[in-house]
């Protein structure tokens, strides 16, 4: 989607555990003991694998944090062409732009280079002024794309009385308290600055994400009190990912207890109080850079869990540590300068201005004589791909595919397919599918701009031998990004669709899966046998299997409930053979979460498992040969728990963790660090 050659950049190395002052190790239950006590913390730092740190890249490329975005124009709303913005820094665009806003939810609003200046707060809502999902925002380059508050803006004066600048979403209360309805899906902010001006009581966005919501390549500038709040009830699921925030008292704020959010590659300066703030979610944080006085990061909530991996926190005084947790943590590879250490633990300071690994509360360890292969598992950068030119675009349209008219558009879908061109886009709209459509040749991107595809017909019918709604195959594109796409029935009356896989990967290129939500899949994934690496990043389905030796790397990565039958018997993902690296995992169902056996690897930093009644009452399995590291924390308004959060067995052993053996957090649960 633009004009930045691909970029991809790696953490590869080793694997690597060095555990810190106050890090504890505590053992399992035996589930075969007779009479078993309760599990036994031990006093003693768990001692570092003698093994090598994994190989530190930066995350920081111009390509990536600042590419420029070129669409086709029956593909976005451009807001120059179709509402008359000026964007020339002097022009008044507040009605052009709220307009857009307005009148496109779903749609992709495009803002030209310039700056568009505004003067009262932008929302999304609808013509009768009520609370909209599904704002899309994306500029063409992110530091030539500004929206910018005129200085002064009545309204916006006063520090201690504050407004959002943008506000993207809402909540809404069940009338005890409780938030009831979040409305946020789909909402996406890209490639462009806000920046607040001369108005000390402006936040510069008010956002609310849900599912498949993300805020990417993004800079926040001002004085006011907030750059980013993310503050309201159920404000997650969402991605945030290279966000930059300088000035105003905190660069990012985050509150609520549900849901969770994935952060990475932020950069964060200038702030008067924190940089980051969280005030009782769970959050996975990697590769997080702060120059700040103040600290970096503020946990001052019990219940608050973090999960950071590769922090440089500099700039700080004596006065701090350049992280303070009232709540809990689990840290690997943080360093500070000026500060007076790395961390201070609920009124401890902790010893050191860098540490390999923290753990506020002792880690668990079912098999303490060994250590866990999936422990700090190498990472990859999600590749990107923006198109240079006009040329490399074909249109589903242009095959013959007609959005939200109910009929087949299956053979245009394969017709653009087949034509040659690096990137294949569906106009925003519904797209009914009968048959697979198969991805080969020089197609290296399909970008659906928020479209549904709609599986219908006798090809999905056969449970026992489903098919897949989109194979990817061999081709001359060094790899294949899908990003874009909603799969779904029609309605949601309309029986299952018991015989479909959402994607089959038959190729050894890479696959990226981006901005998926597969809500009616029964199966998302299927892999043949010698495949390439699968990422995903901001992905919304269930049904996951990896069973073959395949790296996959994932980022905010939510497993919903399929509303099936088998509910309460079979994982929302099994790992039955691969490598598998979560930042940011959240579920939202009953029943069994995650398998890992056969050998696999799974490693999970920054889970929240939504806790609901369920048939079986296990969440997380290990088994035998495999090996898993979990970092989470569980949430729920209390309407049912796990009795065992997770299970490791290894030959005639298993051994429980128990819901009410790991760590308090409100109705919910806190496991730092398990490795198994």
């Amino acid at each position: 989607m633009a004009t930045a050659a691909l970029t991809m950049m790696s953490l590869v190395g080793g694997l690597a555990v060095a555990c810190t002052a106050g890090v504890g190790v505590r053992p399992a239950k035996d589930v075969a003991a007779a009479n078993p006590q309760a599990p036994v913390v031990s006093t003693a730092p768990a001692p570092a694998p003698a093994v090598p740190t994994p190989e530190t890249t930066t995350a920081d490329d111009p390509a990536a944090d600042n590419p420029r975005l070129l669409f086709p124009t029956d593909a976005v709303v451009d807001v120059k062409s179709s509402y008359r913005a000026k964007g020339d820094g002097s022009a008044d665009d507040t009605a052009a732009l709220q307009k857009a806003i307005t009148e496109n939810p779903g749609r992709t609003l495009y803002l030209p280079a310039g700056t568009y200046l505004v003067s009262k707060a932008l929302e999304a809502r609808d013509q009768q002024g009520r609370w909209q999902s599904g704002l899309r925002l994306v500029g063409e380059e992110r530091n030539n794309t500004i929206i910018k508050l005129k200085d002064h803006t009545a309204g916006f004066g006063n520090h201690w009385s504050p407004r959002p600048f943008l506000r993207a979403g809402a909540s809404t209360t069940d009338g005890i308290g409780r938030p009831g309805e979040a409305i946020g899906y789909g909402n996406h902010l890209e490639n462009l600055t806000v920046d607040t001006g001369d108005n000390p009581g402006a936040t510069g966005i008010d956002y609310t994400g849900s599912t498949v919501a993300s805020i990417r390549r993004l800079t926040v500038t001002g004085k006011g009190p907030v750059g980013l709040s993310i503050t309201q009830g159920l404000p997650g699921p969402a991605l945030i990912s290279r966000v930059t925030v300088k000035g105003f008292d905190y660069g990012i704020r985050i509150a609520q207890g549900q849901y969770g959010l994935t952060l990475e590659h932020l950069h964060l300066s200038e702030q008067k109080i924190a940089g980051l703030d969280n005030a009782g979610n769970i959050l996975a944080i990697r590769d997080l850079t702060s120059v700040n006085a103040v600290p970096a990061i503020r946990n001052g909530d019990r219940g608050g869990f973090i999960s950071l991996v590769d922090a440089k926190l500099t700039g700080g005084t004596v006065d701090f540590s350049a992280i303070q947790s009232n709540g809990e943590l689990m840290t690997r590879r943080v360093s500070t300068a000026g500060y007076r250490s790395a961390i201070t633990q609920s009124g401890r300071i902790i010893a050191g201005t860098e540490l390999a690994q923290y753990v506020s509360k002792s880690a668990f360890t079912p098999f303490p004589e060994t250590q866990s292969p999936a422990v700090d598992l190498p990472v990859r950068e999600t590749p990107d791909y923006f198109p240079t030119q006009a040329a490399d675009w074909a249109s589903v349209a242009a095959y013959g595919a007609k959005p939200d008219d109910g009929e087949d558009d299956t053979a245009a879908f394969q017709k653009a397919l087949d034509a040659g061109k690096p990137v294949v886009y569906l106009p925003t709209g519904r797209y009914v599918i009968s048959k697979p459509v198969r991805i080969t040749g020089a197609v290296r991107q399909i970008v659906g701009f928020a479209s549904t595809l709609t599986p219908t017909g006798a090809a999905w019918g056969n449970a026992a031998a489903p098919a897949a709604l989109i194979e990817v195959g061999d081709g001359t594109a060094r790899d294949v990004t899908i990003t874009g796409l909603r799969i779904a029935r029609a309605e949601k009356s309309s029986p299952p669709v018991t015989g479909l896989v959402a994607f089959a990967q038959r190729t050894t290129r890479p696959l990226i899966l981006k901005d998926i939500d597969c809500a009616d899949a029964t199966t998302s994934y299927q892999a043949a046998p010698g495949v390439g690496p699968l990422y995903l990043e901001n992905v919304s389905a269930s049904g996951w299997q990896f069973d073959q030796p395949q790296q996959v790397w994932a980022r905010q990565f939510n497993h919903v409930d399929r509303d099936t039958a088998t509910e309460n018997r079979s994982p929302l993902l099994v790992n039955a053979g691969a490598t598998v690296w979560v930042l940011g995992l959240e579920t939202e169902r009953s029943g069994p979460l995650l398998r890992t056996e056969r050998g696999a690897r799974t490693e999970v930093l920054g889970g929240a498992v939504y806790e609901a009644p369920s048939g079986n009452a296990v969440a997380f399995e290990c088994l035998d040969d495999a090996s898993m590291a979990l970092s989470f924390a569980t949430m729920g308004p209390g309407y049912g728990v796990y009795d065992v959060l997770i299970r490791q067995r290894r030959g005639g052993t298993s051994k429980d963790l128990a819901r009410q053996d790991t760590y308090w957090r409100g109705e919910g649960r806190t496991v730092p660090l398990y490795t198994g």
